[in-house]
Protein backbone atom coordinates (compact mmCIF):
# COMPACT_ATOMS: atom_id res chain seq x y z
CA UNK A 1 0.00 0.00 0.00
CA UNK A 2 1.28 3.49 -0.90
CA UNK A 3 1.33 6.14 1.77
CA UNK A 4 1.50 9.87 0.94
CA UNK A 5 2.92 12.26 3.48
CA UNK A 6 2.18 15.83 2.41
CA UNK A 7 3.86 17.30 5.49
CA UNK A 8 7.25 15.78 4.84
CA UNK A 9 10.42 17.03 6.45
CA UNK A 10 13.12 18.45 4.18
CA UNK A 11 14.88 15.85 2.08
CA UNK A 12 12.32 13.09 2.70
CA UNK A 13 10.22 11.57 -0.07
CA UNK A 14 6.50 12.27 -0.42
CA UNK A 15 5.83 8.57 -0.97
CA UNK A 16 6.96 6.11 1.63
CA UNK A 17 7.19 2.43 0.86
CA UNK A 18 10.10 0.49 2.19
CA UNK A 19 10.89 -1.88 -0.63
CA UNK A 20 9.45 -0.13 -3.73
CA UNK A 21 10.52 2.96 -5.59
CA UNK A 22 8.04 5.79 -6.06
CA UNK A 23 5.74 6.02 -9.08
CA UNK A 24 7.36 7.03 -12.37
CA UNK A 25 5.73 10.45 -12.62
CA UNK A 26 6.36 11.43 -8.99
CA UNK A 27 8.77 14.27 -8.48
CA UNK A 28 10.50 13.67 -5.18
CA UNK A 29 11.84 17.23 -5.13
CA UNK A 30 8.36 18.74 -5.26
CA UNK A 31 8.07 21.78 -2.99
CA UNK A 32 4.76 22.25 -1.16
CA UNK A 33 5.64 25.60 0.32
CA UNK A 34 3.52 28.49 -0.94
CA UNK A 35 4.47 32.14 -1.07
CA UNK A 36 2.37 34.41 1.12
CA UNK A 37 2.39 36.97 -1.69
CA UNK A 38 0.73 34.55 -4.09
CA UNK A 39 -2.05 33.78 -1.60
CA UNK A 40 -3.13 37.37 -0.98
CA UNK A 41 -4.94 39.45 -3.56
CA UNK A 42 -4.13 43.07 -4.13
CA UNK A 43 -6.89 45.60 -3.54
CA UNK A 44 -7.15 46.24 -7.29
CA UNK A 45 -7.63 42.53 -7.95
CA UNK A 46 -10.27 42.32 -5.20
CA UNK A 47 -12.17 45.26 -6.66
CA UNK A 48 -11.99 43.72 -10.15
CA UNK A 49 -13.31 40.41 -8.79
CA UNK A 50 -16.17 42.15 -6.99
CA UNK A 51 -16.97 44.13 -10.13
CA UNK A 52 -17.13 40.86 -12.10
CA UNK A 53 -19.49 39.38 -9.48
CA UNK A 54 -21.64 42.49 -9.66
CA UNK A 55 -21.71 42.33 -13.45
CA UNK A 56 -22.67 38.65 -13.37
CA UNK A 57 -25.49 39.43 -10.96
CA UNK A 58 -26.78 42.26 -13.13
CA UNK A 59 -26.82 40.08 -16.27
CA UNK A 60 -28.38 37.05 -14.56
CA UNK A 61 -31.98 37.80 -15.72
CA UNK A 62 -30.77 37.75 -19.32
CA UNK A 63 -29.56 34.19 -18.92
CA UNK A 64 -33.05 32.91 -18.20
CA UNK A 65 -34.82 35.14 -20.72
CA UNK A 66 -34.45 32.81 -23.70
CA UNK A 67 -35.46 29.72 -21.75
CA UNK A 68 -38.54 31.54 -20.42
CA UNK A 69 -39.47 32.70 -23.93
CA UNK A 70 -39.04 29.16 -25.30
CA UNK A 71 -41.13 27.71 -22.48
CA UNK A 72 -43.88 30.24 -23.16
CA UNK A 73 -43.75 29.43 -26.87
CA UNK A 74 -44.03 25.70 -26.18
CA UNK A 75 -47.00 26.15 -23.84
CA UNK A 76 -49.17 27.21 -26.80
CA UNK A 77 -51.75 29.96 -27.27
CA UNK A 78 -54.82 28.15 -26.00
CA UNK A 79 -56.25 28.86 -22.57
CA UNK A 80 -55.24 25.86 -20.46
CA UNK A 81 -53.99 25.45 -16.91
CA UNK A 82 -50.40 24.85 -18.01
CA UNK A 83 -50.20 27.89 -20.30
CA UNK A 84 -51.90 30.11 -17.70
CA UNK A 85 -49.51 28.88 -15.02
CA UNK A 86 -46.44 29.47 -17.22
CA UNK A 87 -47.66 32.95 -18.18
CA UNK A 88 -48.44 33.82 -14.57
CA UNK A 89 -44.98 32.75 -13.42
CA UNK A 90 -43.39 34.66 -16.30
CA UNK A 91 -45.24 37.79 -15.13
CA UNK A 92 -44.86 37.43 -11.37
CA UNK A 93 -41.17 36.45 -11.09
CA UNK A 94 -39.73 39.55 -12.83
CA UNK A 95 -42.11 41.80 -10.90
CA UNK A 96 -40.92 40.24 -7.62
CA UNK A 97 -37.31 40.73 -8.72
CA UNK A 98 -37.96 44.38 -9.59
CA UNK A 99 -39.59 44.91 -6.18
CA UNK A 100 -36.59 43.31 -4.43
CA UNK A 101 -33.82 44.95 -6.45
CA UNK A 102 -32.29 46.59 -3.39
CA UNK A 103 -32.23 43.27 -1.51
CA UNK A 104 -30.52 41.66 -4.49
CA UNK A 105 -27.71 44.21 -4.52
CA UNK A 106 -27.46 44.68 -0.73
CA UNK A 107 -24.21 42.64 -0.36
CA UNK A 108 -22.45 45.09 -2.68
CA UNK A 109 -23.73 48.34 -1.10
CA UNK A 110 -21.10 48.45 1.64
CA UNK A 111 -18.21 48.03 -0.81
CA UNK A 112 -16.31 51.24 -1.37
CA UNK A 113 -15.58 52.11 -4.99
CA UNK A 114 -18.31 49.98 -6.55
CA UNK A 115 -20.79 51.85 -8.73
CA UNK A 116 -24.19 50.17 -8.40
CA UNK A 117 -26.20 52.43 -10.71
CA UNK A 118 -25.31 50.82 -14.04
CA UNK A 119 -25.66 47.20 -12.79
CA UNK A 120 -29.01 48.02 -11.18
CA UNK A 121 -30.24 49.67 -14.39
CA UNK A 122 -29.07 46.66 -16.41
CA UNK A 123 -30.85 44.30 -14.01
CA UNK A 124 -34.00 46.44 -14.19
CA UNK A 125 -33.92 46.61 -17.99
CA UNK A 126 -33.58 42.84 -18.33
CA UNK A 127 -36.43 42.28 -15.86
CA UNK A 128 -38.64 44.73 -17.79
CA UNK A 129 -37.77 42.84 -20.95
CA UNK A 130 -38.89 39.63 -19.21
CA UNK A 131 -42.19 41.29 -18.28
CA UNK A 132 -42.53 42.39 -21.92
CA UNK A 133 -42.14 38.79 -23.10
CA UNK A 134 -44.85 37.69 -20.65
CA UNK A 135 -47.18 40.52 -21.74
CA UNK A 136 -46.64 39.53 -25.37
CA UNK A 137 -47.62 35.98 -24.42
CA UNK A 138 -50.79 37.34 -22.77
CA UNK A 139 -51.53 39.21 -25.99
CA UNK A 140 -51.12 36.09 -28.16
CA UNK A 141 -53.41 34.16 -25.82
CA UNK A 142 -56.09 36.85 -26.15
CA UNK A 143 -55.95 37.85 -22.49
CA UNK A 144 -55.30 41.55 -23.16
CA UNK A 145 -58.10 43.81 -24.41
CA UNK A 146 -56.46 45.07 -27.59
CA UNK A 147 -59.25 45.01 -30.17
CA UNK A 148 -62.27 47.28 -30.46
CA UNK A 149 -64.56 44.31 -29.82
CA UNK A 150 -63.15 44.06 -26.29
CA UNK A 151 -64.49 47.55 -25.50
CA UNK A 152 -67.99 47.25 -26.97
CA UNK A 153 -69.62 46.98 -23.56
CA UNK A 154 -68.47 50.54 -22.76
CA UNK A 155 -70.16 52.08 -25.82
CA UNK A 156 -73.48 53.81 -25.11
CA UNK A 157 -76.61 52.10 -26.38
CA UNK A 158 -78.03 53.61 -29.52
CA UNK A 159 -81.45 55.20 -29.10
CA UNK A 160 -83.72 54.52 -32.04
CA UNK A 161 -86.09 57.27 -33.21
CA UNK A 162 -88.64 54.88 -34.65
CA UNK A 163 -89.62 51.34 -33.94
CA UNK A 164 -91.75 48.97 -35.98
CA UNK A 165 -94.53 46.86 -34.71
Amino acid sequence: KWKFNMNKPKGESLVQRGDLAGPISLDSNFNLEVDEASMTMSSEMQMAAKQRQLSALSYSPGKSLLSTAFMLYMSGTSIQIFSIMMTGMALINPLKAIAGINETFRPFEKQEGLNLYIPKLTFLALQILSVGVAIYKCSTMGLLPLTSADWVSYLPDREYLESAG
